[in-house]
This record gives C-alpha cells, structure tokens and sequence, in this order.
C-alpha cells in the first residue's frame, strides 16, 4: 500500500536513480578490469643484460616497491618474492586513472642492516646505503639492485608492469703475474685499504636509472682470506679464485703516493686515504721461505702496492691484474728479501685494470 503522497510515478523515479547510480559506481570498476584484470598492479622482472654488466650468481628472490600517483602514495615498500613462477604479495597496489611511477630494490640482506636511510617521496626518492668494512663472512658482502617504471598507466601496461633492475655496485676481482725470477710466491690474503664505503643512490627521471654520490669521510678496508692458497706461475697470469665476489662502492680510489727514494708510509696513507693493495703472501726460494713463515709454514707476510683502479662505472665487473715484483713494505721503501738472500726484480710496481672479455649468461638463468 502507498504512502500518502506517494505515487507510482514518484516510485519509478526514485527506482531509476537508483539504477543509475549503481551503473555509474560499476563503470569504474569494470574499466579497471578491461585494463588490468582485477585493477591490481601485477609485475614481472629481469636484471639488465647489456654487454659488460656483471653477471654473478647472486639472483633476485624479492624486492620491494613504492609506488605514486602524483603526490599521492599508492604504495609503499610493498614487498614481492618469487614464487618459482610469478611474482607474489601479501599486499596490493592499485592502478589508479591517472599516472604512476614505480621505484623497486632488490636487496640481497636483512632490512635495516645497510640501507641506514630510506627517502621515497613523490618528488624525492633515494637511499644511503654502506657497504660494510672488514669482513671475513663472504656470506656479508651484499648486493644491492634497482629498478624504475615512471609515469606509466595502466592502460599502456596493459596491468602488468615489466621492472628491469639493475646492478648499481661496482664487481672487482684480481689476476696476479708471477715476476720474480726463481722463486715461488704463495697468496693467501688480499686486502684493499681505504675504500669508500657509503653512497647516496638517487633516482632519476629515466626509467631504471640512478646514480651514487659516495660520502668523503667514511673509509674503510675490504678483505678476501683464500679458502686455499693461492701459487703464482711465473710469467703466466693466474686468477684469484674466491668463494663469493668482493662488491664495492663504485668509486676512483686516491693513490698511495709512495716511491722508491721518496717513501709514503702505510700509515701516513691511512691519514690521507690513499689506497693500496696488501698482499699476504710466502716467498720461497730453493726450498728457503725468504717472506712469510718466520714461525711456521702457515704464516704469511705483507707486501703492499699502489691501488687507483678506476671502479668508478656502476654493474661492471673489472679485473685488476697485478704484476708481482715485490711491492712495498709498510714503511714506504721497496720490499727486499731478508739479509742474505740474493734475488734478482723485475721492473718496480705495474698495476693496469683490464675488462675482461664478457660471455653472456642464458636468458633463462636471468629472467623471473
């Protein structure tokens, strides 16, 4: 029964507006479907692949990202994990109608252990990040990628965003020559003295790109101990085999400025952050330890060299060959057998970093 006052045309009226309100909220809804499925932002990723990028084993299995629309935060360290088939979440970003950019890590330790800060704002998005000093665990040494996709819709994406990270660290190894005459040389430790250990990684306006601008007054020391020593061959270019890559800030390091007749002592180079190599190495001749081993044959002794390799191009993996002719003792002045050894040297002190010929790993152990 009607209400008084009420009519059948008064009830279509209010019907219809119904319906029309109720198509109206839907329209939305179903055009984000049309777009993306169930308007989630879905990814896929891949690390890049360009000719010279280090190419390690340490892969991907999460990353994180955030997100904005304008100044809108659509998501923040949202993190993804590789399920062996597709990248998954706990949580869900939304496509929103208008643009969105994307900024991904991928970051092979515990949060908070090297990232110290952390600045994602619409208008500002970078890290600090340090490489940790003087560390024996090569299960330390951590990697760190980026990625970005900017002011993207979903409509051009078609609902699934493709994120290409990139290694942003710089990937040293060494090959030493054997360059004394006669005599055999054991490595059992190498040691790179006042690196830069800090970096500040800023986005910028092109998708997956970013840059470092490394901190001046924080320096430390990176070191590898050999699983198993290591003998040079003479005149022959031998590689030092290590268990896990040595990963650095990528920078130009300042030269330990010691010379024959002019020496710079080692710990003069620590006040001025001049960079040198420490080689712990045993020196044998006709059976006689002539360096190392002063008290037994698992004892090793240090030589230093001049070190300004140029690690300053980030994701590349360099060889640093070194000549061995002896080196430097820590006072500064050339190294010399103990008294009563004669030994014949060979031109003083060559360092030269060589790229190394690259073999581009399966596209199937890099994709995700």
């Amino acid at each position: 029964m009607l209400k008084k006052g009420m009519t059948y045309k008064n009830i279509f009226i209010v019907f219809l507006t119904i319906i029309i309100c109720c198509c109206s909220e839907s329209s939305d809804f179903e055009k984000a479907n049309m777009n993306s499925g169930d308007g989630v932002v879905r990814f896929t990723a891949s690390l890049k692949k360009e000719e010279g990028r280090a190419l390690i084993s340490d892969m991907m299995s999460e990353f994180y990202v955030y997100a904005f629309s304008g100044r809108t935060n659509k998501g923040r360290d949202v993190k993804f994990t590789w399920t062996g088939s597709e990248w998954t979440s706990e949580s869900i970003i939304n496509w929103p109608k208008n643009e969105i950019s994307f900024y991904a890590l991928s970051r092979s330790f515990a949060v908070g252990k090297e990232i110290s800060k952390s600045v994602m704002k619409y208008n500002d998005q970078h890290i600090i990040y340090t490489i940790p000093a003087d560390s024996l665990n090569p299960d330390s040494t951590n990697n760190l990628f980026f990625a970005s996709r900017l002011n993207t819709t979903s409509a051009e994406q078609g609902g699934s965003v493709h994120l290409e990270f990139v290694y942003s660290l710089a990937y040293p190894y060494f090959t030493c020559v054997q360059a004394i005459e006669d005599v055999r040389v054991i490595v059992k430790e190498i040691i790179t003295h006042n690196l830069k250990t800090t970096g500040i990684l800023t986005y910028e306006s092109m998708d997956s790109k970013a840059s470092w601008s490394l901190v001046d007054s924080l320096y430390g020391n990176y070191r590898q101990v050999l699983n198993t020593p290591v003998e040079l061959n003479p005149n022959l270019t031998t590689a030092v085999e290590i268990s896990k890559p040595w990963i650095w800030m990528p920078q130009k390091p300042i030269k330990w400025k010691t010379k024959e007749g002019s020496p710079v002592t080692t710990h003069e180079a620590d006040s001025l952050h001049q960079s040198y190599v420490e080689i712990k190495c045993q020196i044998i001749k006709n059976g006689n330890y002539i360096w190392g081993a002063p008290s037994g044959p698992n004892e090793y002794e240090s030589v230093y060299y001049p070190f300004n390799a140029n690690f300053s191009t980030q994701g590349y993996k360099r060889a640093i060959k070194l000549t061995f002719t002896g080196g430097y003792l820590d006072d500064g002045t050339p190294w010399k057998p103990r008294s009563g050894t004669e030994i014949t040297l060979a031109s003083w002190i060559t360092m030269d970093v060589l790229v190394d010929p690259w073999e581009e790993m399966p596209s199937e152990d890099l994709e995700f």
